[in-house]
C-alpha cells in the first residue's frame, strides 16, 4: 500500500470514529475508547505526513501557468494560492484562492478533501474578510447548515466562501453529492470516487488523476 493510500485509510476511519463518538448512543467508556482509536490513527497519520513531506517539485497551476518556485510537500507555492493536491507524476496541481473550488463526491474522503481544501482558503483570509460556512459536515465544527437566508443545505452538501470588503465572493469551496449538484460558476473541480480521484477545468472535456490534499488528522480530530 502506497503512503497515500494509507492516509485515505486512516482519514476516512478516523472521520468515521469521530462522528461515530459524537452521535452514536455509546456509554462514557465506549465513547472513550472510540476517541482514542481516532487520536491512533491521528499520530499514524502524522508519522505519514512527516515522511512524506520532504520531497520539492515545481507545481503546475491550474490556469495552464507554470510557476519555477520549489514548494514543500502539501503547501501551496506562494501566498494567494490553494494545493488541491499531486498529479500522478508528483507534480502539484494549485489554484487561485479568489476562484471557485468544487468538490465531488460524498463518504468519509470527500468531506475530508473539501476540508483540507477550505482550511487553506480560511487561512488566507484577511482581517476584514467575512467567512461564510454552511452544510452538514460542517456542523461537527459549529458551522450553520443553513446558509445566511435561511435555506438548508442537502445532505453531504456544504460550502465555505470568503467575501471581501464589499460583499462580494473572493474565494469559495463547495462540496457537493454528484456532477449533478454542481454550482454554475466554478474554476476547479476535485471529483472523489471509490475508484479514485481527478481534477479538471471547465474546458476539460475529462479530468486527470490526481493524489488530493488531506487534512492531517490531529487538526480533524482535534
Amino acid at each position: 500500500m502506497t503512503p497515500f493510500a494509507a492516509r485515505c485509510v486512516l482519514v476516512g476511519t478516523a472521520v468515521v470514529l469521530v462522528l461515530a463518538g459524537v452521535f452514536a448512543p455509546l456509554d462514557g467508556a465506549s465513547r472513550a475508547v472510540v476517541f482514542a482509536a481516532a487520536g491512533c490513527c491521528a499520530v499514524l497519520d502524522v508519522l505519514l505526513h512527516r515522511s512524506g513531506a520532504g520531497g520539492r517539485r515545481e507545481p503546475e497551476s491550474l490556469s495552464g501557468d507554470y510557476s519555477a518556485a520549489a514548494i514543500e510537500s502539501h503547501c501551496p507555492s506562494a501566498p494567494g494560492r490553494l494545493l488541491l493536491g499531486h498529479g500522478s507524476d508528483g507534480v502539484p496541481w494549485e489554484t487561485d484562492t479568489t476562484g471557485h473550488v468544487v468538490v465531488v463526491g460524498t463518504g468519509a474522503l470527500a468531506a475530508a478533501v473539501f476540508r483540507a481544501i477550505a482550511e487553506q482558503l480560511r487561512a488566507t483570509a484577511d482581517p476584514w474578510d467575512d467567512l461564510r460556512a454552511a452544510g452538514r459536515i460542517g456542523t461537527q465544527t459549529g458551522d450553520d447548515p443553513a446558509l445566511p437566508d435561511g435555506t438548508t443545505l442537502p445532505d453531504g452538501t456544504a460550502v465555505l466562501a470568503r467575501l471581501d470588503r464589499s460583499g462580494r465572493p473572493s474565494g469559495t469551496v463547495v462540496l457537493v453529492p454528484g456532477l449533478g449538484a454542481m454550482p454554475g460558476l466554478w474554476d476547479a473541480a476535485v471529483e472523489v470516487t471509490r475508484y479514485g480521484c481527478t481534477v479538471r477545468r471547465p474546458p476539460d472535456r475529462c479530468g486527470v488523476t490526481l493524489r488530493p490534499v488531506l487534512p492531517v488528522l490531529p487538526e480533524l480530530v482535534g
